[in-house]
């Protein structure tokens, strides 16, 4: 009887974890963050204007999009992410950018305290064509207040 206890007890340990891990371990923007860029940017083919946003995951799953929305909602893009971690833990957070020539791209968003984060899964194609051209990036990181 025992025997079986213990069975069913590590069954429903390995059933919870399965169906609450993937979410706990993906978990990295828990918060929107609220940015301002005085600088136009890509997330993947869409080109956004300088100014306030919000960055938040969507309600999935598996947390695996995040959105961006402009103030007042004029603008926005969704958008697909995957897990990042940084070498150190921020105090604020930040956006990650990859500059080529005038012409910046998203790339991965930390949340202040935390050193999971997530980073873009698609590169856009204008970006695809500057690494074909043999250009290379300039990566900078903007903090958030």
């Amino acid at each position: 009887m025992k025997s079986r206890l213990r069975t069913f007890a590590a069954a429903l340990v390995g059933l919870i974890y399965l169906s609450a891990g993937p979410r706990c371990s993906n978990a990295q923007i828990s918060k929107g963050i609220r940015a301002h860029l005085v600088h136009s940017f890509m997330i993947g083919n869409t080109l956004l204007p300088p100014g306030e946003y919000t960055f938040r995951m969507l309600d999935e799953p598996d947390l695996s999009a995040m959105t961006a929305t402009s103030e007042h909602y004029k603008t926005g893009v969704d958008f697909l992410v995957k897990e990042a971690k940084d070498d150190h833990v921020p105090s604020h957070s930040q956006l990650v950018f990859r500059k080529y020539g005038d012409t910046e791209f998203l790339s991965k968003i930390f949340e202040a305290g935390s050193l999971i984060g997530v980073e873009l899964r698609e590169t856009s194609r204008q970006e695809e064509r500057f690494v074909k051209q043999g250009k290379q990036a300039q990566e900078h990181t903007e903090e958030q207040k």
